[in-house]
């Protein structure tokens, strides 16, 4: 019964960022796993395990959710220039010292939302994006306040811009699927789900 809550949670993590369920393809093992899809990228959940894989591109190792998928493809994706570089480790102390500071200084919240915006820029349709992030944000507190927890569970546990505005695009998508006045509280809600499952997939 584990196994089906987990491949139950993967796939409503799925929906909350974009990927949608386009049909079952066959597991070695026997059964049926969920086939996803975004853009022209591809994944599966193992329906007896809930693993998920990335199929396009191909990746041979499962992933522990698509949390872990967003972080692969955005440092994949990212210019050499700005990949973080990880120099060499430094030799054990002969004494124990008292804990360094952390390596690069950390954003503030407005600079790291400053680059969920320039992410979101950058994005297919990004000027329309962002000016309806920035909109909703004007307008309604409780999107506001969804945007900022967000942020600071992103920035705490150290997940890209990209990976948030990727979030607020998949949030976006449930417009299209809700109808009256309740949209800004569906949209703001998808927000809280994800800082949720990001505080969640690093605790877990």
């Amino acid at each position: 019964m584990a196994f089906f809550h987990r491949v139950k949670a993967m796939s409503r993590q799925a929906e909350l960022m974009n990927w949608r369920d386009i049909g079952r393809v066959s597991n070695p093992q026997g059964g049926k796993d969920i086939l996803l899809a975004r853009n022209e990228r591809g994944a599966r959940i193992d329906w007896r395990t809930g693993e998920v894989w990335l199929m396009n591109p191909k990746v041979a190792e499962p992933f522990a959710d698509f949390l872990a998928i967003e972080r692969w493809l955005t440092l994949r994706d990212m210019p050499v220039a700005d990949k973080p570089v990880h120099a060499a480790p430094a030799p054990a102390p002969a004494e124990p010292e008292p804990a360094p500071e952390p390596g690069p200084v950390r954003d503030t919240l407005p600079a790291f939302q400053q680059k969920v915006d320039a992410c979101l820029a950058k994005a297919e349709g990004g000027q329309e994006l962002l000016e309806t992030k920035q909109a909703f944000e004007a307008g309604s507190a409780s999107y506001l306040e969804a945007s900022t927890e967000l942020s600071k569970a992103a920035l705490e546990l150290e997940v890209s811009p990209a990976m948030v505005a990727t979030l607020h695009i998949s949030a976006f998508a449930a417009l299209a699927e809700t109808a009256g006045a309740d949209k800004l509280e569906r949209v703001a809600a998808s927000l809280h789900a994800a800082a949720r499952q990001i505080r969640a997939s690093v605790a877990a």
